[in-house]
């Protein structure tokens, strides 16, 4: 299993999660978070904002859907053809078990 996050832009968020939904994988926990990358956050004028809304759409999945999933988060969440600065960072972790606590089976 593979846990996945992606960090996206608030606005692509709701289409990146319809996009994910679409091909299947429907379980997701999403959460509003602050961060900079490597643009070190946005200046306007003489303002600096160091800390810029994003999303975190975070989601454990099988090992051989971890392509597919990445793909769809990319395609989504880019705001150009190409992507820009400030699009997002997908992090992609090794899981090495997970428990339904309902249940209290292990997968």
């Amino acid at each position: 299993m593979k846990l996945i996050k992606a960090v996206v832009r608030p606005e692509k968020a709701n289409e990146v999660l319809s996009a994910l939904c679409d091909a299947g994988y429907i379980s997701a926990t999403r959460y509003s978070i602050l961060g900079r990358g490597k643009q070190r956050g946005l200046k306007v004028s003489n303002i600096s904002y160091d800390e810029l809304p994003k999303e975190m759409i975070m989601m454990v999945v099988p090992d051989e859907a971890e392509e597919e999933i990445k793909k769809i988060i990319i395609q989504t969440a880019r705001t150009s053809k190409n992507g820009m600065f400030g699009d997002g960072k997908i992090f992609i972790m090794p899981v090495q078990k997970s428990v339904t606590i309902s249940s209290g089976l292990e997968e």
